[in-house]
């Protein structure tokens, strides 16, 4: 059940002093991590979903979950929000589990107990005055370790972060850009992304896949905003070849922290240039290894000219005149997080025993202009994520309708191409690095 404002008078309990097998106890928090609602298989056919969220109190966090049927549940995952503060009446209060999943899929919680509440016999109030107690908990940290990790030692590779939960301590670089997708079942979902970087101005990119986090991230003011991310995953980005932090079910993230390392690095941040608010510029990797800035790619190539020279790297205006994402095993490829070589399986060097397989976009497409064509190209990564709307873990749950329309709306159509080559025995290669419409590179003049 929910219900807005103050609605009841019953005696409230403070999350420490919660107990195991006593009926009928209230407690009042505020919400500091939020999931996205779950469907989740009932008995006898029944149309269930589950909502689990973090809340505190002066004296102890909790994790929470709630029951109903799937249509409650996304309603009122729509009613509060991280930093709500609410009342959770009537609680099933439990030991807290010390399983694998509860550790994996949830934050880390003060509290010895969980709480479960039902549709049934729960209610849920956000609680709309008298909450001054509260206010003071919102840019303080759930987390006491204040033993950060900067960006420099998360994205060093003698370090090994890949893989691993860290906590950070950042500044917000970019405005965070958000993308509305659609699941292969139809549920809608976003995709949150944005630059943060710290005082050793290592610059990460920051993503998240959770709406309620998203929602977070609105009010984020470039180069005035410190973010404490207690629990974040570090990733290899194959879209990018760059590591990327994301947080996920069990991150916390505490906006403008009231500590002392965060007033340090707020008065750092004033002293940034504007320049650094600019997103950065991307590197790619060219055939000799050396680091290339997109930008000083310029030279315009036709594909008879490609073939013909070999150059290096160079842009070409053609079309996309095959494009094939409808066969999943020819679409995506895996890459070893530890020597990010493309590989079958699992890596099988000794030094990369443990690191992680993660799949990226590894398409094989030709291109065509007035002077001739090419089947002799490989589409990966970001730009391959570009044109095809999504990220690969998306891509993988997509129905052959969803493909096929992707395919009919990329083919055939006209782009220009940043590149760079590589030789392979079957001849010259080329790499693209970079995609734009040609109608709008046209309206820009370049």
């Amino acid at each position: 059940m929910w219900s807005e404002g103050n609605q009841s008078n019953d005696p409230v309990t403070n999350i420490s002093n919660l107990k195991t097998g006593v009926s009928g106890q209230v407690t009042i928090g505020i919400v500091v991590a939020k999931k996205d609602g779950n469907q989740v298989a009932g008995k006898n056919g029944e149309d269930r979903g589950a909502l689990s969220f973090t809340v505190r109190d002066k004296t102890a966090t909790v994790n929470v979950t709630y029951w109903g049927t799937f249509q409650f549940i996304q309603q009122l995952a729509q009613k509060f929000h991280i930093n709500d503060v609410v009342k959770l009446v009537n609680c099933n209060v439990q030991e807290k589990a010390e399983s694998d999943q509860e550790r994996i899929y949830n934050p880390v919680t003060s509290a010895s107990i969980r709480i479960t509440l039902d549709q049934k016999n729960s209610r849920l109030e956000l609680q709309t005055y008298g909450c001054d107690d509260f206010a003071d908990l919102i840019h303080r940290p759930c987390c006491q370790d204040t033993n950060f990790t900067t960006l420099d030692q998360i994205t060093n590779p003698q370090f090994s972060y890949v893989g691993r939960f860290v906590n950070c301590l950042a500044i917000v670089k970019t405005i965070p850009s958000k993308r509305d997708l659609v699941t292969k079942t139809g549920r809608p979902a976003v995709c949150c992304e944005f630059e943060i970087i710290d005082n050793s101005k290592e610059v990460v990119r920051f993503v998240t896949w959770l709406e309620s986090l998203a929602d977070l991230t609105y009010s984020l003011v470039p180069k005035q905003t410190i973010l404490f991310l207690y629990d974040v995953k570090v990733k290899m980005d194959t879209f990018t070849e760059t590591i990327s932090l994301e947080a996920n079910s069990r991150t916390i993230i505490t906006v403008n922290p009231d500590i002392k390392p965060a007033h340090t690095l707020y008065a750092f941040a004033l002293k940034l240039p504007d320049e650094i608010l600019q997103p950065s510029i991307r590197r790619i990797t060219s055939s000799n290894n050396s680091k290339v800035s997109l930008n000083s790619i310029t030279r315009e190539m036709t594909i008879e000219e490609i073939l013909s020279e070999c150059p290096e790297s160079g842009v070409v205006r053609a079309v996309l005149t095959k494009f094939d994402c409808t066969d999943l095993k020819r679409s995506v490829s895996k890459r070893c997080t530890g020597c990010q070589k493309k590989v079958p399986g699992l890596c099988a060097k000794p030094e990369c025993f443990g690191k992680d397989v993660v799949p990226f976009f590894d398409f094989t497409v030709s291109l065509t202009d007035h002077t001739g064509t090419t089947d002799n190209v490989k589409l990966s990564g970001e730009c391959a994520e570009m044109l095809v709307g999504v990220p690969v873990s998306v891509f993988e749950d997509w129905s052959a309708d969803m493909m096929r329309a992707c395919m009919d709306r990329v083919q055939l159509e006209r782009y220009k191409l940043v590149f760079t080559t590589f030789t392979m025995p079957s001849g010259i290669w080329l790499h693209i690095k970079q995609v734009d419409s040609w109608v709008s590179s046209i309206e820009s003049g370049s």
